[in-house]
């Protein structure tokens, strides 16, 4: 399908909803003084930290709690009570954006990774802010920071089969409630750094009209790279989930990653040079860099994505509707532009999105 065979799919400006406790460059870096004083790698985990990329995030408890070990039973119980709080402010927020009430929404869709709801949060949602309790449900739990991606092409094939409907989407993310204080690898130290808490909340419209500008979804494709099972995830214990971060991811970049965005393009009959914009999963600031340099990328054409990762971090898949808001908000388009929406997540897998810049 070709982008000028429009579905009417639009992303209407996200709605993103943090924690009150900010946890700051120079105080994770006192706190990991503090609690890895004998860790042989100090030094260079200091330095990692000032080369991250991230100056702040958001935490729902204090950093002086949030490192003080618990079992998985005690962090599931926060991650419920404080998941409800937040997707409630941001599901109100996206509907405020999209000029709608919950009675026009069709089909509500909640992404999140970690921790465990059953019934899933959308269940709370639907009569807490009073949704037709015929309103359909899909909740996404296993595909981590690929999920928000995935959750726009899901309604965007949605609205192709019942168009004129609405999609909310709601993606939230307790990162912090997976730390694990015994766990001194590195790759769990640097998921400790690069991940926050926070909710988004965006709605899709298939009227093919938003109110003021939004981004329509033209064509969606996924795939799946071979090997690549430990490439990241979470290792579930007694204790609680375990960060898998390889990596090799970063590097993956060039000789996995790039190949597949330029197929997925000239599909589509286009090439990087004919995309406007990016909204760039902000897995790293190592991912970021790599993508830009494979695609030769002037920083202006991903800054949404960079800004996303120095104001709140990496918030798995809730992360892509922060770079959408930033998008909208600071970088807006112009009529007919295009952008291209990319999402990593276990698997590997990557998620893409091609879309216009439309203006009402």
């Amino acid at each position: 399908m070709s982008p000028q065979e429009s579905t009417g799919a639009v992303v209407c400006r996200p709605a993103v909803v943090v924690p009150e406790h900010v946890l700051t460059k120079e105080t994770l870096k006192q706190t990991a003084r503090a609690l890895l004083a004998d860790f042989p790698h100090l030094r260079r985990l200091e330095r990692i930290i000032d080369n991250s990329g991230i100056e702040r995030r958001y935490l729902v408890r204090p950093i002086e709690e949030t490192v003080h070990p618990e079992g998985f039973g005690a962090r599931n119980e926060l991650y419920a009570r404080e998941s409800k709080r937040l997707v409630e402010a941001a599901a109100r927020g996206a509907l405020d954006h999209a000029g709608l009430e919950p009675e026009d929404i069709d089909l509500v869709i909640t992404t999140s990774c970690t921790g465990i709801m059953i019934p899933s949060v959308c269940a709370h949602l639907i009569p807490a802010l009073g949704f037709r309790p015929q309103t359909k449900r899909l909740p996404i739990t296993e595909l981590g920071c690929a999920a928000g991606t995935v959750a726009l092409s899901r309604a965007r094939e949605f609205l192709r089969c019942y168009p004129g409907r609405n999609v909310l989407i709601v993606s939230h993310e307790l990162c912090s409630l997976t730390y694990q204080r015994g766990d001194q690898s590195m790759q769990a130290l640097v998921g400790a750094m690069l991940f926050g808490d926070g909710a988004a909340g965006v709605v899709v419209r298939g009227d093919g009209g938003a109110r003021g500008a939004g981004l329509r979804l033209d064509v969606n494709a996924s795939f799946l790279f071979e090997d690549s099972w430990g490439y990241m995830g979470f290792d579930v214990r007694d204790s609680g989930l375990h960060l898998i971060l390889d990596k090799g991811i970063p590097g993956a970049v060039e000789r996995q990653i790039g190949p597949v965005l330029n197929g997925f393009l000239a599909e589509q009959g286009r090439s990087a040079r004919d995309v406007d914009f990016f909204c760039l999963h902000p897995g790293g600031r190592k991912i970021l860099d790599e993508i830009a340099r494979v695609f030769s990328l002037c920083p202006s054409r991903a800054r949404a994505s960079y800004d996303c990762l120095a104001e709140v971090g990496n918030l798995s898949s809730a992360s892509i509707y922060v770079v959408l808001h930033n998008l909208m908000e600071r970088y807006a388009p112009r009529a007919g532009d295009t952008g291209l929406v990319v999402g990593f997540g276990p698997g590997f897998s990557a998620e893409m999105l091609l879309g216009t810049w439309v203006q009402n």
